[in-house]
């Protein structure tokens, strides 16, 4: 065990201690007297001597004393608990990380190993002191121009419960930026273990101290990183579902706007035809009939559908496919109107399906997409066809992963796919990837089941 006398050890400790509540009033935006956060500091790094006495694994003093200036913090400083655990870890890994690189750095310029400075306490203050006099100096400058981190202070300012749900969020972006810093620590403290273990300064610290250290930090490193991953990878997926809901709202915003103009434009219509039975134009008002009456009657289908949102996205890419020159044909039959999914989760379906079928189907010479949608008692089917290019399979293999694409990758996400395959998996669905039955292309075929 690393053990100092009293006076240097508190030379060393108390410094620290009160450099780290600094950091964290500064990131919590709290204002305490100094005369209070050094009696705080000075009873923190008694404890840390008195739990440095006990025979225990190197670094648990460590956490230890990490883990009752939190317990302090939410006594004396009134912050919730999440807020000091969070600024709490923050200014632990920059002070280890500065750590990290000032004492090697220094021992360096001045020709000393680590067991010259860990044994002498003269030398051991005077190399602890830079790096924490360069923490109060910057911690100083944040708090002067009033830089805050916004992640704690919206942590540490939303108390309400009626926001619970953005307190959570705060806390999982704190938490993320925590996860990155960690992953920086963990590297720190490898170089600072094999330090120590290559110097001999501690007796006690063996090889098999050094391996289970360095397997403890890159598992940590690990998990962390994998953490990171999950986390932006949800954000992404988030953000592509919030996209293609945006899109939808807008659609079924047009399709309003669509029946207000042609609610609008009936007088004008009965016009038009007066005009011509007055003039005799038999023909020319037949004619104008039919087409009014084929509006009319693709109007009244899409209003009868249900859930609106998909009728609102049907009549956006019958749109989108006339003004692309693209053949696109619909039926959609249910009975009673119920479906075995949630409305959204239709929507998102269908919408994806048809966003891909649309963009496929400009590869051919006269494009073609294809939707029949039916639910009844046994479930709902879904096709989506289009006549454009062949997938390979050893493409088909890929299409449905997270960020994969052949498009262009500007312009395209890669989670269409994938979304829709997230889906039929949450409803225990099955998806058949085939060949059209009327012509030659590419056919999505969607099963939901009812969930008894």
């Amino acid at each position: 065990m690393d053990f100092m006398p009293l006076i240097p050890f508190l030379g060393v400790s108390v410094p620290e201690s009160l450099t780290l509540y600094y950091m964290v009033l500064v990131l919590t935006g709290k204002k305490e007297s100094l005369l209070f956060v050094i009696a705080l500091s000075l009873l923190t790094s008694l404890f840390s001597f008195t739990v440095r006495s006990i025979p225990m694994v190197f670094g648990i003093h460590s956490i230890l004393q990490v883990i009752l200036m939190v317990i302090f913090l939410t006594l004396f400083l009134k912050l919730t608990w999440r807020t000091a655990v969070a600024a709490m870890i923050l200014a632990s890994v920059v002070l280890g990380f500065a750590e990290g690189i000032f004492v090697p750095f220094l021992a360096w310029i001045f020709s000393l190993d680590l067991e010259q400075i860990i044994s002498d306490p003269l030398l051991r203050i005077l190399f602890t002191l830079p790096h924490l006099l360069f923490l109060a100096a910057l911690t100083h400058i944040v708090s002067k121009r009033q830089w805050r981190l916004p992640l704690i202070t919206r942590l540490s300012e939303v108390n309400d419960e009626a926001v619970k749900g953005t307190k959570r969020q705060l806390f999982r972006q704190t938490y993320l930026f925590a996860l990155c810093l960690v992953q920086a620590l963990m590297l720190v403290l490898l170089k600072i273990s094999f330090y120590a273990y290559t110097s001999g300064v501690y007796p006690s610290f063996t090889l098999d101290t050094l391996v289970e250290i360095s397997s403890i930090a890159l598992l940590v490193a690990a998990l962390a990183t994998i953490f990171v991953a999950s986390y932006l990878l949800q954000v992404i997926e988030r953000e592509a579902r919030l996209e293609s809901e945006l899109r939808h709202v807008k659609e079924r915003h047009n399709l309003n706007l669509r029946l207000q103009v042609e609610r609008h434009d009936f007088y004008n219509h009965l016009t038009a035809i007066y005009g011509f039975v007055k003039a005799g134009y038999y023909a020319q008002t037949e004619t104008y009939i039919e087409n009014l009456y084929q509006t009319v009657r693709q109007i009244a289908s899409l209003l009868k559908i249900n859930p609106p949102g998909l009728a609102a996205m049907l009549s956006a890419k019958q749109e989108e496919a006339k003004m692309g020159g693209i053949e696109f044909h619909w039926q959609v039959n249910m009975q009673s109107n119920t479906i075995p999914l949630p409305p959204e989760d239709l929507t998102h379906l269908v919408g994806n399906l048809l966003d891909n079928a649309l963009e496929a189907a400009k590869a051919s010479c006269s494009p073609r997409v294809d939707l029949t949608l039916t639910s009844n008692k046994l479930g709902l089917e879904l096709k989506v066809s289009n006549n454009g290019n062949f997938i390979p399979q050893n493409v088909r293999q890929n299409i449905f992963a997270a960020g994969y694409t052949t498009k262009d990758e500007n312009r395209h996400s890669g989670l269409g796919l994938y979304i829709i395959k997230q889906i039929i998996d949450r409803h225990d669905g099955r998806l058949e990837l085939k060949e059209p039955e009327n012509f030659s292309g590419v056919e999505f075929v969607i099963y939901i089941p009812w969930n008894s």
